[in-house]
């Protein structure tokens, strides 16, 4: 009986270290197509971001999208700006 318990045990940590390793990988993946959009928009975009476009391009959460965006934004000392229909875009300094 207490193999038993001690394979269930093993099995059931590494299990949360399998899950916990997939959900890091997956983070990492979407970080690195967070950082590759963002870096294509600021280029095309000439440093003029909107969410909606960082979101639309890169596929992620839209929460995931505005807190990185945020991010960034305080990184870079972006300040958010509004065009003539009231959209709201950060606008980065030059590269």
């Amino acid at each position: 009986m207490a193999i038993l318990a001690e394979r269930l045990l093993f099995l059931g940590v590494g299990g949360l270290l399998i899950f916990w390793l997939w959900q890091r990988y997956l983070w990492q993946r979407q970080q690195e197509q967070l950082e590759t959009t963002f870096y294509d928009l600021l280029e095309h975009q000439k440093g003029k971001i909107t969410l909606i476009q960082l979101v639309a391009k890169s596929r992620i959460d839209p929460e995931v999208a505005r807190s990185f965006l945020r991010e960034k934004a305080q990184l870079f000392g972006a300040v958010i700006e509004s065009d003539p229909q009231g959209h709201d875009y950060y606008q980065f300094p030059p590269i």
